[in-house]
């Protein structure tokens, strides 16, 4: 069955201060034309980087010491092309990846991939190709408001894209050993926080490594494609002693794996990415549920590239997210979200034409944050954030139309942390008198009352609707949910078992 998604969609303009299902669109500096990467050391404290597109490629930055309630631009040096990772070890101190200038000149720019693909075009002058790029790693000590370009890297390093710490000394990144891109890269790796590099050994035909994620300091993964007899395919490879041998398992239906997560030691999911220049745009995920040793495909999204996956660690939560195509030509963001560790899907969307989600951060439970452009409107630098877990819609089940107002009980119960909740609203459902215009509301209790969570807060259709409720941040006990509307209010008792 197709899924169809519901938002409360509220009119606005890029101002960044407006609210989609409690979504924020947040206050961001001009200086940049979309973000790729974020990351939040602690709830406060937030960095951004990204690029901004006039007559070439200028890196560009931004951080936050509020939670994000206001942004400012970060001091980033001319000379860099792009900031396409960022991570930071402490409060302080943090790294970010990308490329740097070497010859100012003209790029053309491919809009069908606003992602970090789109930054490693083949530059030419005079009709010869040219390196007018190297690769670029660069550290902030004062909480991202400047960034300065930092160590050593293997002089054969073109372009820097995913990054991962596994303590404060020893990281990893993906390299690009050709300035085209997609010809021969491979990871390469400090143990002395950033100050010198060195290049690891990596199986043949590796053409390209878009991501790495290491768990520890010995077991890591790293993502991407290689190319036998003219065709592309997609690569997952392992390593169980920091990188010293890789395991191999090659993926003939993908042609380029473009973000990979895990929630904990065991499970794991992994999404690709394709060129819609060249073939139908359908994003495939594939999980793991015994460390990489196997990984499965279950779930495809047709007309999507996805760009990226993050799991709240530790939890079933995680969100893929990218861009979506139209058959008009037109793009916009593409969101969907699990609390079942892939299992299932609700897909979501904000409406916005020519809104492209890049990166993420998930803090926890309650806290994300998405990071993008806006390419309707003249290049506008997106950063969108919840702060109590809002759902990026809810489901409708099936055609029929109810004749009644109906509250199920929900499914399973007892529950441990995911239970659905299906309701039915017939035709004629009047907004809430009194209310803020919204039709359905549907809340979680405490035993003593309390309300804990809103699941739903909308002017909704008539038709029969299922709702997840995810209760990892809540401990064991009896909780209430409630259905109210302008003419009909029900209570049901669950238990949550943990």
């Amino acid at each position: 069955m197709q899924t169809f998604i519901l938002l409360l969609i509220a009119s606005f303009t890029f101002t960044h201060s407006s609210i989609f299902s409690q979504w924020v669109y947040q206050q961001t500096p001009a200086n940049a034309s979309y973000y790729l990467t974020i990351d939040f050391p602690n709830t406060q404290l937030g960095i951004a980087g990204g690029v901004f597109l006039n007559s070439g490629f200028f890196g560009r930055g931004a951080y936050t010491t509020n939670g994000g309630t206001n942004w400012q631009a970060s001091m980033v040096p001319d000379s860099c092309r792009v900031i396409v990772d960022i991570e930071f070890i402490d409060n302080s101190t943090g790294y970010c990846t990308g490329a740097y200038n070497t010859i100012l000149m003209n790029y053309p720019v491919d809009p069908s991939k606003y992602d970090k693909r789109t930054l490693r075009t083949i530059g030419t002058v005079n009709s010869f190709a040219v390196d007018n790029y190297k690769g670029l790693f660069m550290r902030s000590t004062n909480s991202g408001q400047s960034w300065q370009p930092y160590g050593v890297l293997p002089s054969n390093v073109y372009y820097l894209l995913g990054m991962d710490f596994v303590n404060n000394v020893t990281g990893y990144a993906a390299a690009s050993y050709n300035y085209s891109g997609g010809v021969n890269d491979g990871v390469i790796k400090t143990t002395n926080a950033g100050l010198t590099w060195t290049a690891l050994i990596m199986p043949e035909n590796i053409n390209s490594v878009t991501d790495v994620f290491f768990q520890n300091i010995n077991t890591g993964f790293a993502i991407g494609f290689d190319v036998v007899n003219d065709t592309a395919r997609g690569v997952i490879l392992k390593t169980t002693n920091a990188g010293n041998s890789w395991n191999r398992q090659v993926f003939m239906q993908i042609k380029d794996f473009s973000g990979i997560s895990f929630s904990n030691a065991s499970t794991g999911l992994v999404v690709s990415i394709s060129n819609p220049i060249i073939q139908q745009a359908t994003g495939s995920i594939y999980k793991t549920t015994n460390a990489g040793a196997n990984w499965s495909l279950i779930n495809r999204f047709y007309d999507v590239d996805v760009h990226g996956v993050s799991f709240v660690t530790g939890s079933g939560t995680a969100f893929i997210y990218g861009t979506k195509y139209f058959s008009t030509f037109e793009y916009k963001e593409f969101i969907a979200k699990t609390t079942n560790y892939g299992n299932n899907w609700i897909e979501g969307t904000f409406n916005d034409t020519g809104l492209i989600l890049i990166g993420s951060k998930l803090i926890d439970q309650n806290k994300w944050y998405f990071t993008g452009g806006d390419f309707s409107a003249n290049n506008i630098p997106v950063i969108l954030h919840t702060g109590n877990g809002a759902p990026i819609g809810i489901e409708p089940i099936g055609n029929e139309i109810p004749k009644n107002y109906s509250l199920s009980q929900n499914y399973p119960n007892p529950f441990n942390p995911v239970t659905k909740i299906r309701f039915a609203i017939p035709p004629l459902n009047l907004p809430l008198s009194g209310g803020d215009g919204e039709g359905v509301l549907l809340k979680i209790y405490d035993l003593l009352g309390r309300e804990v969570e809103t699941l739903v807060n909308e002017q909704l259709s008539p038709g029969t609707y299922e709702v997840d409720f995810d209760a990892s941040k809540f401990t064991s006990g009896v909780y209430f949910y409630k259905l109210t509307t302008d003419k009909f209010t029900e209570t049901k008792r669950m238990l949550l078992v943990k």
